[in-house]
């Protein structure tokens, strides 16, 4: 293959000369706060000496970089901890998941990109397609573990892949850095920024099942230090009756790139408009044997959404290094939704399971949501020398104001409302309802919250560091609860809630060479009851937060010159103090007093193999993942005879992705790549604990992919992911699943330029 460069013109400033300032296309912005800028002054007077500061005036250095995100499977950095960091200096597990890879494996949504990586599971809800996700048998995204750019992003949306630079993933308890939540660890969607370059890439792909989608993604050098970068993207399928129809556009201009202030401003947004997935009951406690992708919902069912926020970041860099970075975002989501569950006839069985066989279909609780959120922080780093000891600090604030009305239906159409029957042989049979759900308001709620840390690493000795860090929290907010008489007369019942916890983090890091870094760190967690926000109600609104740990061994190499990285991890998660009922004070108040936990390995392998080979390989194992402790009147769910040692949900053994590429001429190179999971059982509701009668099987997904290079233009890629068009229970709920996606053939033709 003609490899493009990948090489983009660099403006810098001579204090800038540390290679961990990069160019702009990976670096991860910020907004500026007032509370961070006297936090930043006030540290960075006590780590400077008292010399007077030399200004020098701006420089343009012309340079070139290449951009690992694009270019590799393989990155060395991240800026999952706040800033832009070395991976093997950061005392957790990290897989960062480049745009080469979602380019290759034509991963276009987040859940499409995160099977990817090892540990991460998926819940069905009610309402079809939440990004419900677990890791490490813990949930993410519910309690605002789901990040953009380093700061919390709300849940409840739909996720395309066309703005992202990469996806980072840091598995563990991180409440020190991000506040609420992130017991199994966080998920940071990177988002594309402007660079010093006039290039632009538009990629055209079309496919079976009616794919259609065209992504442009255009950089236009406006100045020495300024640039404008949009990206686009239109999508349709008809995915055998499960639509996708949905556009989005990114537009961001950076102004001051590598000066001592950058600046970026940036818009998003995203609509969909599409037919939701159907579930299908369980057969005989299992997924049934159905032609993967078949859908039996309605033409009637719909998930709407639309996505809007703007952005507002920047980056001062001190004299001597140090640097702050800040962001600013507010958005408003909108999303509604109604599904479809389909159930099989009594008497069905798995052995006379044919296409005659009658479905019986019906509605999912149709759902309306609107949120709007307002997001800030600041990010203060800086190394310096106290006392002969090199330390590197790490510090700041963050702020933010949530709101949100949801929606329940009433009326005619309402959960497990009759949507007819189909036969297991007429998959997508064109139904269409004249019916459509009426709403109302069933909860509100308004939030804010505020945080504040500080976090230091210190060099003990030549090969030795030590981590500490601290964050205190302040969280309020006011929860309605909204019920309604016979006649429709509402009543609202208003809850609040404040907590004021703090979080730590600590860590030895043992660094030998360069090419070695092994670590064992402590972090805690806690979860506020407001993390699902309309579960708030004056039973547990007066609950402190449940608080989580998580220890982890772990070491990160590099191999062949820096050009193969390795990860591996020993680890225990662990929330030691979970709400639970007590027969004494069941129907007035949460207890503390559930526990759960599990134990793991995971290993990472990402780089190049040889010249022309390159791999990218995720894998976990959790030996363990069990319920330890529960209230005395926690219901016992069918098929268990204790909660107390049974197995958490969503927490298959084995979990892993393998992703294999072969330059096999200077213009061809041929990919393929596998994910799967061990057997893997849903949630019981509020227990957590594992379903006994219901279950996924254990299954590997196939892909392959061919990528031609006809000249310096143009270039054509071929995919075919699930392969051998494997059935599999891809997201699961206690009643019904939710299948991966059909075999798909991908036709496209990239335009560089």
């Amino acid at each position: 293959m003609k490899e493009k460069s990948g090489k983009r013109p660099v403006s810098v400033i001579p204090q800038l000369a540390d290679p961990s300032h990069r160019p702009a296309g990976e670096r991860r912005l910020a907004g500026l706060p007032l509370g961070a800028v006297m936090l930043a002054v006030s540290v960075s007077s006590m780590a400077q000496t008292n010399a007077p500061e030399q200004v020098m005036s701006t420089v343009n250095v012309k340079g070139v970089k290449e951009t690992q995100s694009k270019e590799s499977v393989r990155t060395t950095t991240t800026s999952i901890g706040k800033g832009q960091q070395d991976i093997k200096d950061i005392p957790q597990s990290v897989t960062v998941m480049t745009e080469k890879l979602m380019d290759d494996a034509k991963l276009s949504t987040l859940r499409e990109a995160l099977h990817y990586t090892a540990g991460i599971t998926f819940a069905a809800t009610e309402n079809g397609t939440d990004q419900d996700i677990r890791m490490r048998g813990f949930p993410v995204a519910t309690t605002g573990d789901l990040l953009i750019d380093g700061m919390r992003d709300p849940s409840q949306y739909d996720r395309d892949t066309f703005n992202y630079d990469r996806v980072e993933v840091m598995r563990g308890s991180a409440s020190m850095l991000f506040g609420r939540g992130s017991t199994g660890g966080v998920i940071n969607q990177v988002t594309k920024r402007p660079f010093l370059a006039d290039q632009h890439e538009v990629s055209t792909t079309v496919g079976t099942h009616g794919n259609k989608r065209v992504t442009g993604d255009f950089d236009f050098k406006t100045g020495d230090d300024a640039a404008v970068r949009l990206n686009v993207m239109r999508n349709v399928a008809d995915n055998k009756g499960a639509e996708i129809d949905k556009y989005g556009v990114a537009p961001s201009f950076s102004w001051g790139i590598g000066t001592r202030d950058e600046f970026n401003v940036g818009l998003f947004h995203l609509n969909t408009d599409n037919i939701p997935p159907a579930g299908i009951a369980y057969l005989g406690g299992a997924v049934p044997d159905i032609e993967a992708g078949n859908f039996y919902g309605t033409r009637s069912d719909y998930a709407l959404g639309k996505a809007t926020y703007a952005n507002f970041a920047h980056i001062h860099r001190f004299g001597d290094g140090a640097e702050l970075r800040s962001q600013v975002r507010s958005g408003k989501f909108d999303r509604s939704q109604w599904s479809s569950r389909a159930a099989f006839a009594a008497g069905t069985t798995s052995a006379n399971l044919n296409a005659n066989t009658v479905l019986q279909r019906n509605g999912l609780a149709p759902r309306k949501d609107e949120y709007r959120g307002t997001y800030a922080q600041s990010d203060y780093s800086d190394k310096f020398n106290w006392f002969g000891v090199q330390h590197a600090l790490l510090a700041g604030v963050d702020a933010a104001v949530e709101e949100a009305d949801r929606f329940g239906a009433f009326g005619a159409v309402v959960t497990g409302f009759n949507k007819g029957t189909t036969l297991v042989g007429t998959p997508n049979d064109g139904t269409t309802f004249g019916v459509t759900p009426a709403y109302r308001s069933t909860s509100a709620y308004e939030a804010k919250s505020f945080g504040a840390y500080v976090q230091d690493v210190v060099q003990v000795a030549p090969a030795w560091k030590v981590l500490g860090g601290i964050r205190f929290d302040k969280f309020s907010g006011d929860f309605d609860q909204i019920s309604y008489s016979a006649a429709g007369v509402p009543t609202r019942v208003t809850s609040s809630l404040s907590e004021s916890p703090v979080s730590y983090r600590t860590g030895v890091l043992f660094q030998p060479t360069n090419a070695a870094s092994f670590h064992l760190s402590y972090g805690t967690s806690f979860n506020t009851a407001a993390d699902t926000y309309q579960y708030v109600t004056p039973q547990n609104a007066n609950t402190p937060p449940e608080k989580s740990r998580n220890i982890e061994l772990g070491a990160k190499l590099d191999w062949l010159d820096g050009k193969l990285s390795t990860r591996g991890a020993l680890f225990r998660t662990e929330k030691y103090n979970e709400r639970t009922t007590d027969s004494d004070f069941a129907g007035s108040a949460y207890l503390l007093s559930g526990r759960r936990h599990s134990t793991g390995v995971e290993f990472d392998v990402i780089g190049r193999l040889a010249p022309q080979w390159e791999v990218y390989m995720s894998y976990s194992y959790i030996h363990k993942a069990t319920i330890d402790a529960v209230g005395s009147s926690t219901a016992v769910p069918a098929g268990l005879t204790s909660l107390v040692g049974a197995p958490v949900g969503l927490t298959p053994k084995h979990t892993g992705a393998l992703w294999l590429s072969y330059q096999a001429t200077p213009e061809l190179r041929i990919a393929g790549g596998i994910h799967g999971a061990s057997v893997n059982r849903p949630l019981l509701g509020t227990s957590g604990a594992a379903s006994q009668t219901a279950k996924a099987p254990g299954y590997v997904v196939g892909d392959l992919m061919a990528e031609y290079v006809i000249d310096d233009t143009w270039t054509a890629q071929l995919n075919i992911n699930n392969v051998t068009n494997k059935t599999y229970g891809d997201q699961l709920y206690p009643g019904f699943s939710i299948s991966g996606p059909a075999r798909t053939a991908l036709l496209t033709l990239v335009a560089r330029f």
